[in-house]
């Protein structure tokens, strides 16, 4: 029987846990030396969370202190309800679920929602996004879509969303990926070593996006995992020189309107000689599982 879920009470006590064990194994790094009290690329130092870069830290906000020259690094999660059981808070709007025991500079996920309602919970997909972590060795970053993205239908202007379209990437993308940027050096001061490696999950919505950060090297990347999502039109002048290893699944339950745009993205990625993989669960709607980001893995680090 699975037990009971722990009362929200508990949650500042397991948070403290969780911080007191990522701060013993940062310490205990390789180097065995305590990360810096300076603010690197806007990070630590990021008076809203992994904000621009060369702001000074900010307590007040729990984003991350500075300590003084040479101090340690001090960090207190951010209590928001975007982050549930088992990740902690970056910013208001940003989450991160480490495995224990995990060394410092292990590779980090950023995982993309898919459209979300204002009141919609994101346990499920945090759920999903931890226990791959767990399993496969790397840090989940969650990310919170902005509200405007969604603009085609009234009824979702409000939704947590991510540009999809060619005219909302050009206006956006620039200045999500910056606050992406940001949240990631922070977390390297919180964990003691910067990532060896950054790869990107996107799931419907944040699919769609994470085609076009794979596709034309809005960021750099490791590799992308498209699941529930691909691209019906695709402008193949803007493609990147590097060919980061994708991972494309869909559903043979989903809509043809979906599965068209994942096959449609499969086949731009053959013609170009990209290295990825192709799934298609016959099983299954619209939907992400544990082991897309299992198979998103599998495609990344294939020799």
């Amino acid at each position: 029987m699975r037990p009971a879920p722990a009362k929200s009470l508990d949650r500042p006590r397991r948070a403290a846990a969780l911080v007191a064990a990522i701060v013993l194994a940062a310490c205990d790094g390789p180097l065995g030396s305590s990360p810096s009290g300076t603010a690197s690329e806007g990070g630590g130092g990021a008076s809203q969370g992994g904000g621009g870069a060369g702001g000074e830290g900010n307590a007040a906000t729990g984003a991350g202190g500075q300590g003084g020259a040479g101090g340690a690094f001090t960090w207190a999660p951010v209590e928001t309800a975007w982050c549930k059981d088992g990740w902690l808070g970056l910013d208001e709007a940003t989450c991160f679920h480490a495995p224990e025991g995990l060394a410092p500079g292990a590779p980090v996920v950023f995982f993309l929602h898919g459209m979300m309602p204002p009141d919609a919970s994101t346990a499920g997909q945090q759920a999903i996004a931890a226990d791959a972590a767990d399993a496969l060795g790397f840090v989940a970053i969650f990310p919170r879509g902005r509200q405007g993205l969604c603009a085609w239908d009234a009824s979702v202007e409000d939704w947590w969303c991510w540009p999809t379209k060619r005219e909302t990437v050009d206006a956006a993308a620039a200045g999500i990926l910056s606050e992406w940027v940001g949240s990631e050096a922070l977390l390297a001061q919180i964990l003691g070593a910067p990532p060896a490696r950054r790869y990107v999950v996107g799931f419907s919505n944040g699919g769609y996006f994470a085609s076009y950060i794979g596709l034309e090297g809005l960021l750099p990347i490791d590799g992308a995992g498209v699941v529930a999502a691909g691209r019906t039109f695709i402008d193949e002048s803007l493609l990147q020189p590097d060919h980061p290893p994708f991972y494309v699944a869909v559903g043979a339950l989903d809509t043809a309107s979906v599965q068209s745009s994942a096959q449609n993205l499969d086949a731009v990625l053959a013609q170009h000689g990209w290295p990825h993989d192709f799934v298609q669960h016959a099983d299954r709607g619209h939907e992400i599982r544990a082991d897309d980001f299992e198979g998103a893995w599998a495609a990344w680090t294939a020799p």
